[in-house]
């Protein structure tokens, strides 16, 4: 669920949380380290959506590269879909949770799902398929890095923008489409991660979709849409109970889910803070960045130059 004119209201202490969240799950398994010397890092190959792209898209097709994206950081654009630092940036920068530096190779990139959505870009399958590709070459030895390594996958949440985008869905059949589409082709690709060699798989649960600002929107960016978060929630729950058998099916553990819906909403709405004699709350269901009108995005200009959006 990433429309450009909402991203960029990512929050940073959202995904401060959600790093802290990756470092603790990742911490509990003492196996890993003992897979490295004191000198070696953890190699963490990332596939997914634009939460965790850390600049992957091309240019040509989103303003992600244009101000005011990244503003804060690192300053200038750089293709990340925040105003700042994204999950995989807040990772790197807590290497000490895991005693190692950190290495990551990235196939991710924003906008996309478990199948083709909305947005042009690679889906899963297809970023899996690089990874298998470079496997192949030798780029990455399969006894070495792969095995030592940790996958981590955060997708699905633009395979329901697109699902709804399109002429005649609608939320009858939400149920099947989430338990025998998504969650069935997403099993797929994480049983192909781990037959690829990769012995530790952080899968994320889906965000709270009805507290995204394309959807408060239309409640006046004052609550949450509590059908849309049921979806989440539901997916979430199927989410969990395939990773459980896929643990049995492996017997060794490689599964884990990171909780990433409570995270969310612990950051949607925040404690009131105080200034001098005036309380005052951060909206987070409203976006910090969007286009004059709807058919302008976020870091849309016109032909002269003109900024066509608010911040």
């Amino acid at each position: 669920m990433e429309k450009q004119t909402t991203i960029a209201s990512s929050c940073f202490f959202l995904l401060y949380i959600a790093t802290f969240t990756v470092a603790e799950v990742l911490e509990a398994h003492p196996h890993l380290h003992h897979q490295h010397n004191s000198h070696s890092s953890v190699k963490l190959f990332v596939f997914g959506n634009s939460y965790v792209d850390t600049g992957n898209i091309k240019k040509s097709v989103s303003p992600s590269w244009k101000e005011p994206y990244e503003i804060t950081f690192p300053r200038k654009p750089a293709g990340q879909f925040s105003n700042g630092r994204v999950l995989t940036d807040y990772i790197g920068l807590f290497p000490f949770f895991l005693r190692k530096p950190i290495l990551f190779y990235l196939f991710l990139f924003g906008g996309t799902g478990v199948f083709d959505t909305l947005v042009s870009g690679p889906n899963l399958t297809t970023q899996i398929d690089f990874f298998e590709q470079l496997l192949q070459q030798k780029v990455y030895a399969k006894n070495d890095v792969v095995k030592s390594s940790i996958a981590l996958v955060l997708v699905a949440g633009n395979d329901y923008a697109a699902h709804f985008g399109r002429p005649g869905n609608d939320t009858k059949d939400l149920a099947m489409f989430t338990k025998f589409i998504i969650i069935k082709q997403l099993t797929v690709d994480l049983k192909r991660i781990h037959d690829l060699g990769v012995q530790k798989i952080a899968v994320t649960t889906i965000e709270p979709l009805g507290c995204l600002p394309s959807i408060t929107s239309s409640l006046s960016y004052q609550n949450c849409n509590e059908f849309a978060n049921m979806a989440s929630m539901y997916h979430n729950q199927i989410l969990l109970q395939k990773l459980e058998e896929l643990n049995k099916e492996t017997k060794n553990s490689a599964f884990i889910d990171l909780e990433l819906y409570n995270a969310f909403m612990s950051a949607v709405k925040p404690p009131k803070h105080h200034q001098g004699n005036t309380t005052f709350q951060i909206n987070t269901l409203k976006p910090c960045c969007v286009g004059v009108s709807n058919e302008y995005s976020c870091g849309t200009l016109d032909q002269t130059g003109a900024k066509k959006y608010i911040i």
